[in-house]
């Protein structure tokens, strides 16, 4: 059943994605969602296809892909973080172009809960404010830094795109990527300390604790290196740290390090 749900979003997102070119190509979408001047039935639109998945996405936790206790789990319940922030933060994430980064890494994690094995770690732990705050702390970070790997994205679009260009005129201007990047890195950071060092007293030391803690740590990193001034005010590397810290946290679960289980 997991599966055909997950279809029902990406078809959803898919079609999302035809009527927001459809619309681009027409001329009738503004450059940031924020904007007027786009006929109310058409923010009507985009607006149900969102609530639709977000509905979908629900589902799943009806589901298999629905357990908490699992990677799949997990990024259910990412998805569904990244889903709300699409539909009721137009206003903060400021493009549309911001908007499809966030789709894309959403179709990432369904394509992942569709074809990547559900793996199983061994051990099993119990209930506890512990295992509640690795798990609490680690998704809230893990959202926070879906959103700063976003930004960091749409920067390196604009910083590599020719002048007066497609890309270079849709994408926000590399201060803004960075600045809210920068905002949503800091927002992460105290949920990631705290699912870090959750982790440690559950498992001790071991990869995924390890894992994890180094994600949070470039994440510090970009935080620090964001607040030094420069010559034209920005900072390429930070945005390499961020997305390096996004990859470690998307490997470890699906890897299946963040799933716990029965003694196998």
């Amino acid at each position: 059943m997991h599966k055909l749900l997950s279809l029902i979003v990406v078809f959803l997102i898919a079609l999302e994605e035809l009527f927001h070119q459809k619309l681009g190509r027409a001329g009738r979408l503004p450059l940031r969602p924020a904007e007027t001047g786009m006929p109310g039935k058409d923010f009507d639109l985009f607006d149900l296809l969102r609530l639709l998945e977000l509905l979908f996405l629900g589902l799943l936790f009806s589901t298999s892909a629905g357990d908490t206790a699992t990677g799949h789990g997990q990024l259910t319940i990412v998805l569904v973080g990244l889903q709300t922030a699409r539909l009721f933060g137009r206003r903060v994430l400021s493009r549309w172009s911001v908007l499809g980064v966030i789709q894309a890494f959403e179709l990432l994690l369904l394509l992942s809960i569709l074809f990547v094995p559900l793996h199983l770690t061994p051990g099993a732990y119990p209930l506890s404010p512990r295992s509640l705050m690795a798990l609490g702390g680690g998704i809230v970070f893990s959202i926070f830094v879906y959103i700063t790997a976003a930004f960091s994205l749409s920067y390196a679009v604009r910083l590599f795109a020719r002048e007066h260009s497609y890309l270079y005129n849709v994408f926000p201007p590399l201060a803004g990527s960075e600045e809210w990047a920068y905002k949503f890195s800091a927002f992460a950071l105290p949920f990631g300390i705290v699912g870090a060092v959750s982790l440690f007293f559950l498992r001790g030391v071991s990869l995924l604790p390890v894992l994890f803690s180094l994600s949070v740590t470039l994440q510090s990193a970009g935080v620090f290196i964001c607040r030094k001034e420069t010559f034209n005010g920005h900072h390429p590397v930070v945005h390499i740290l961020w997305s390096i810290s996004f990859l470690v946290l998307y490997f470890i679960t699906i890897a299946g390090l963040t799933t716990v289980g029965p003694v196998q």
